[in-house]
């Protein structure tokens, strides 16, 4: 087996099972912004496995800032609680979209 491939079967089997969850968060982008917003990730229990911000390409504020992050969490529940966590906190979500490559 190809441990390429197999990469790939696994991570799209841990999207499938909402283990695997991309979304993208408006914050501030000022000192702390983006650390905020991953030490509620933290507080929840998510994995982060990959994230980044963009500037420029924004219809947003000036003072905000898209993080695009993919976390791994427990599946279906813990999903909707990480994400109830932050909408309650005030971030603007797109949860679970197709992200653009870079």
């Amino acid at each position: 087996i190809d441990t390429t491939v197999l990469g790939r079967v696994l991570e799209r089997g841990l999207s499938a099972d909402d283990r695997l969850c991309q979304f993208v968060a408006t914050v501030s982008d000022r000192p702390g912004g983006i650390a905020k917003l991953t030490e509620i990730l933290c507080e929840e229990g998510a994995s982060i496995k990959d994230i980044y911000h963009e500037r420029a390409w924004l219809y947003t504020n000036v003072d905000q800032v898209h993080v695009k992050i993919v976390v791994e969490l427990h599946g279906t529940e813990h999903a909707k609680r990480v994400k109830k966590a932050l909408l309650s906190k005030g971030y603007p979500l797109q949860w679970n979209i197709e992200l653009d490559s870079r």
